[in-house]
């Protein structure tokens, strides 16, 4: 009978040192991989995104909540290319976040609930400081307007129809949110019933 000897499986810690080869022939760095970035060497940035936004129609609807800790509602409409954007933030007592997120939309028009400006909300004298910098107008309408219900009755008739579910279900919760964006819709309705009486 012959026994073969078959290899160990097990492992043993050795120390095994492997040859190195030097090749003096070849000059080789080390560096990043490449990416798919343009050879012009110029990094890209966000100017030319800008520039198309300033030239377009931006409305902007806003509500506030009131407390020590405030709840913002956004609602901008791009009126050129029908594009909306609805957010809620939770900002502090200075309103930095909600400024930020006016001068990066840069709206022409801002709507704000006349409840605001009589007596002035610390918001709206926010805004108005900065409606300079903001290069917008102040358009006050009255409470009505900022309705929930209405806000999602916009975005049911205005959503593409597989996605209605989905952002109603985003916005769920964003009370302030989905009622800047009625407000929104009423100034576009104003908009198409001014077409409708000076065109027919």
């Amino acid at each position: 009978m012959v026994f073969q000897r078959w290899p160990s499986t097990s492992f043993t810690s050795a120390s095994t040192s492997y040859p190195s080869y030097s090749y003096p022939e070849y000059n080789t760095t080390i560096s990043r991989p490449r990416t798919g970035r343009r050879s012009n060497g110029r990094p890209r940035t966000g100017a030319s995104t800008i520039a198309r936004i300033e030239a377009q129609q931006v409305v902007c609807a806003i509500s506030e909540s009131r407390g020590i800790s405030p709840t913002i509602g956004l609602a901008f409409v791009n009126l050129d290319t029908g594009e909306a954007a609805i957010c809620q933030i939770c900002d502090s007592q200075t309103y930095v976040r909600t400024i930020h997120k006016l001068r990066v939309y840069g709206p022409s028009e801002i709507l704000i609930v006349s409840s605001a400006a009589n007596p002035k909300s610390k918001l709206f004298s926010i805004i108005e400081e900065n409606l300079e910098v903001l290069d917008s107008k102040i358009t006050l309408l009255d409470r009505r307007y900022w309705a929930e219900t209405a806000g999602l009755d916009y975005i049911q008739q205005l959503a593409f129809a597989e996605d209605v579910e989905a952002i109603k279900i985003s916005v769920g919760g964003n009370y302030f949110a989905v009622c800047c964006i009625a407000a929104v819709s009423i100034l576009q309705l104003s908009i198409l019933l001014f077409f409708h009486l000076y065109f027919f």
